[in-house]
Formats: C-alpha cells, sequence, structure tokens
C-alpha cells in the first residue's frame, strides 16, 4: 500500500476546481452564506478527516492556501477530503 501523499501547499482557484470536475475529491465551503467560526472550520476538519484550506490574495490572483490563514485571507475557508492524501492540519 502506498504511503499517503501531502496536500498541495497552494492550490489556483482553477486547480482547485479541477479535483471537483473529475471527482477526486470532496468538500464543504464556509464563509460564503455568513462569516466561518474557525472553531467551526476546525470541528468539521477533526470530524471528516479533511483538510483545511484558506482562500487568500494571492501575488496574481485568488488562491487557496493549505491551513488555517489570518493574512489576505478572503474570509472562505474549504475543507477538502482527498483519498491518499495526508492530512496537516497544525
Amino acid at each position: 500500500m502506498p504511503s499517503p501523499k501531502p496536500y498541495p501547499d497552494e492550490l489556483t482557484l482553477d486547480e482547485f476546481d479541477d479535483m471537483f470536475y473529475t471527482g477526486k475529491a470532496k468538500a464543504r465551503q464556509f464563509g460564503l452564506e455568513k462569516e466561518a467560526s474557525i472553531e467551526e472550520v476546525r470541528q468539521y476538519a477533526q470530524k471528516t478527516g479533511g483538510q483545511i484550506y484558506t482562500q487568500v490574495d494571492g501575488d496574481q490572483d485568488r488562491m487557496y492556501s493549505k491551513g488555517l490563514r489570518f493574512v489576505n485571507r478572503t474570509g472562505l475557508y474549504e475543507v477538502v477530503k482527498l483519498d491518499g492524501y495526508e492530512v496537516d492540519n497544525s
């Protein structure tokens, strides 16, 4: 059995969307309808075994950064679950 791969540290919006169009990923978004509680995001990630990503303003465009970020964030978080990947929400 192959060892789990780490989730990417950063994903462009297109790379993020591609994971879903291919059916490889499951995710839940926080912060679109109402401001997301960091604790709510953490609890959901722990319950589902998912990786937290924070949408941030990158150098060129918006992107997703692995983990909880507090600088340049847009207020959106995603908890992503991919088979064969190792979660690091530290």
